[in-house]
């Protein structure tokens, strides 16, 4: 058994306690409210520039990670912190189904957040879901990046007390910074994943988006991401000492 209940109730309310819930929504609601101020102000002119702009620069830079990261600092870093994963490491209770429980429902909220905003700010953009179907491909890039941004969160809670100044540091310094200046650095930016996601199943004109990633490797990378955090995590809660915790 993969899922354990039990577990997945315990994440939920962690994941959107202590007003948590309303730093994702305000976070979901950034680019919703960024495409209405567009469209009142700048109406029909170039309406696809400006939903571009919004989604790869505001929702793929900003929501979609610090979403993750809010959602899934609180996964295992708050239990290592309050002593509660003592009684999930006490009880038989296998860590495959620990950490796959914890991370479908931290990536569950997570993707239905940012998926959300997305569609909604490309129908407040657009006016419709236009043919080109870059809402589509956003959302789907969206989707991908906010589980892989989870299961390294997921990670970095495990690993350090300071799981989200790592976040942090990732996403500012290695994705916006390293990312940018050496192109080695961007097959292990999920940032450039998303991008190079978009640009496959979009049909817009290709020099609208600044993917700097093949889009086969976004792909490929994505896979290894997600199942070595996903290994990371089962290794270290099989290695984790329960006096660890206190």
């Amino acid at each position: 058994m993969l899922f354990n209940p039990a577990i997945a109730g315990l994440t939920f309310r962690q994941s959107l306690a202590r007003r948590r819930w309303m730093i994702v929504v305000i976070l979901a609601a950034l680019p919703i409210l960024m495409a209405l101020a567009s469209r009142v102000y700048r109406g029909d002119d170039e309406p696809i520039s400006a939903v571009v702009e919004i989604l790869s620069t505001l929702t793929v830079v900003v929501v979609v990670p610090v979403t993750a990261l809010i959602l899934a600092s609180s996964g295992f870093g708050a239990e290592v912190d309050d002593g509660t994963v003592v009684y999930l490491l006490t009880k038989p209770i296998s860590r495959v189904e620990i950490v796959a429980t914890k991370l479908l429902v931290t990536a569950a909220i997570c993707v239905v957040a940012t998926t959300v905003s997305t569609l909604a700010t490309g129908l407040v953009g657009l006016h419709e879901l236009d043919k080109t179907r870059l809402v589509l491909g956003f959302t789907a890039a969206v989707a991908v990046g906010s589980a892989l941004y989870t299961a390294i969160f997921l990670a970095l809670g495990l690993i350090t007390r300071r799981g989200m100044l790592v976040g942090l540091v990732y996403m500012v310094i290695w994705e916006g910074v390293i990312g940018s200046l050496f192109p080695g650095a961007r097959s292990l930016s999920v940032r450039q994943y998303m991008l190079s996601i978009t640009d496959a199943i979009s049909t817009v004109d290709p020099m609208v988006h600044l993917s700097q990633l093949p889009k086969a490797t976004a792909w490929e990378m994505s896979a290894v991401v997600a199942i070595a955090m996903v290994a990371l995590c089962i290794h270290r809660l099989r290695t984790f000492e329960v006096g660890q915790a206190s």
